[in-house]
């Protein structure tokens, strides 16, 4: 009689637990509820914002070459390391999560680290203006480039950073398919797109100093001052806004509403 109570109890059990587990899946899962879409977001938006200032802090414009009044930035010419997705989870507190919530935000950042490194390996400006290049004798004296913002030049890997490329990854390394995982993925190559888009357009190339090359000599011996060909410029960086963390969040939330609607 005791054992036979002990199996109905454990049979029970079984029964509420699976009939849970099927019920939470039919609900989307980790991501059921709006609260636990709006954790994610925040989180995940955080972590972004934080590696982004990082990485944008320790980029360096160096090699650039200078033709007359023009910069030429060449794929491979912004140096220093690529937002990894190591560096987005260094700040990420695992402590309660579960592990398909922990493999749904480790899924974020690979895509964007993934996106960003074939944007900023692919990244090119072939119009970046040394105004002073244009008419000098001998030589390029030092001089630093007319700031441009980074949206004016032009990226292979800017693909790779759309919404569609950014979904696909997240599906492909998503450790479920529920619908609420899928609204969150969803939100978040949203987001991330247009905040990436936005950041383009508000930061800024600057600081790149140049100098040397071949310039004509002055008259009479000469047809200068001309421009210079074959100067140099290093030591350019990023400046300006960071990837807005607080757009992203805003912009995901928006997104869960309207599919509660």
């Amino acid at each position: 009689m005791k054992h036979s109570r002990i199996l109905s109890f454990s049979l029970l059990f079984l029964a509420l637990f699976f009939s849970h587990a099927e019920a939470e899946e039919k609900d989307g899962g980790i991501f059921s509820t709006l609260g636990s879409k709006k954790q994610f977001a925040g989180e995940v938006s955080f972590l972004i914002e934080k590696a982004w200032k990082e990485w944008q802090d320790s980029v360096l414009l160096n090699g650039i070459e200078v033709e007359g009044s023009q910069g030429l930035l060449q794929p491979g010419d912004i140096g220093g390391p690529v937002i990894s997705a190591s560096s987005i989870l260094a700040s990420f507190d695992r402590e309660g999560k579960s592990e398909d919530y922990i493999g749904c935000v480790k899924a974020v950042a690979g895509a964007v680290e993934n996106g960003m490194r074939s944007w900023q390996r692919g990244y090119s400006h072939n119009n970046i203006p040394f105004p002073q290049g244009a008419s000098c004798t001998f030589t390029l004296p030092p001089c630093k480039n007319v700031p441009v913002t980074v949206g004016s030049g032009v990226s292979s890997g800017d693909r790779e950073m759309t919404e569609r490329a950014l979904y696909n990854y997240l599906l492909y390394y998503a450790p479920a398919r529920e619908e609420g995982t899928l609204i969150v993925f969803r939100g978040s190559a949203k987001a991330i797109s247009e905040c990436f888009a936005e950041w383009k357009d508000s930061c800024f190339i600057i600081g790149i100093l140049a100098t040397g090359g071949i310039a004509p000599q002055p008259a009479p011996m000469g047809s200068g001052p001309g421009p210079v060909r074959g100067a140099k410029g290093r030591g350019g960086r990023l400046a300006g806004p960071y990837f807005d963390g607080s757009s992203m969040d805003s912009r995901m939330l928006e997104y869960f509403w309207e599919q509660e609607k």
